[in-house]
């Protein structure tokens, strides 16, 4: 039997339109099947290494609207009059694209407004994707506002562990919208004004969503996004808004693991 492999003996020549030479025949048999397994393999090795994207959904052309308080500080956001579950709750705002909506809801703040947007969920969290048109913010002068934005309330200092995300993308914009894959989108939205959310998994699975606040409780400042999609630990003061988790930081209190 010749060996196409044994450079010692006579070379194989295979030509397209004869037989295949019964040397190659033999090798292909088993060649074939091996590599066609290792890509097998390496294949469901790969599917099993990425994680979860969780039940994070965008309903993108799907219109919706909310009627509530408009807050601009620390991040936009509608204190809606109900959320879409009967009950009032808090909705980060956000443009198309990797932009927040600082600039259009800036001389806003505290104006009762009817909003249309693309809603973005995931578990308890929601966002709203902002209609691209003017029209897509309509404020309601002398609307009393009910209910009223609740004040944050403290919940003590804190250590936790997790990553820092861009909400937009966590919640449905991308699957998966976290980790090392996801770092330069990350933070090319936070940079452009996306608010920055930093997630942490209980014991159970569950997942526990914290606004990302500077320690007076302004957006936090850019040297967050060193941190961007790394596996952290923060130390802050946890606060709690209604529906809403915050945390108030300083970038000195993160620290990589």
């Amino acid at each position: 039997m010749v060996d196409p492999l044994n450079s010692e003996q006579p070379d194989v020549f295979y030509v397209g339109y004869l037989r295949v030479p019964r040397a190659l025949r033999r090798f292909l048999r088993w060649i074939v099947p091996l590599l066609a397994g290792v890509v097998v393999v390496a294949s469901v090795v790969v599917a099993r290494s990425q994680g979860d994207p969780g039940n994070a959904a965008w309903e993108a052309g799907r219109t919706r609207e909310f009627v509530g308080t408009l807050l601009a500080k620390p991040y936009p956001m509608l204190y809606a009059d109900d959320r879409g579950d009967g009950l009032p709750g808090s909705l980060l705002l956000v443009e198309t694209g990797k932009h927040g909506s600082q600039a259009r809801i800036g001389t806003l703040d505290g104006t009762r407004a009817r909003v249309f947007g693309d809603l973005l969920r995931r578990d308890t969290r929601v966002l709203l994707e902002l209609s691209s048109d003017s029209s897509a913010l309509e404020p309601r002068v002398g609307d009393i506002a009910s209910p009223i934005p609740p004040m944050p309330r403290s919940l003590g200092r804190v250590t936790l562990r997790g990553e820092i995300v861009d909400s937009k993308c966590f919640l449905g914009a991308m699957k998966p919208g976290e980790g090392k894959t996801h770092k330069e989108c990350a933070t090319l939205c936070i940079r452009g004004g996306i608010p920055p959310v930093f997630v942490t998994r209980e014991r159970d699975g569950a997942i526990s969503y914290y606004l990302l606040l500077n320690s007076v409780g302004g957006p936090i400042d850019e040297r967050v996004l060193a941190f961007v999609a790394d596996h952290v630990e923060v130390t802050g003061e946890s606060e709690e808004q209604g529906d809403l988790k915050r945390l108030r930081l300083d970038v000195i209190d993160i620290k990589r693991l």
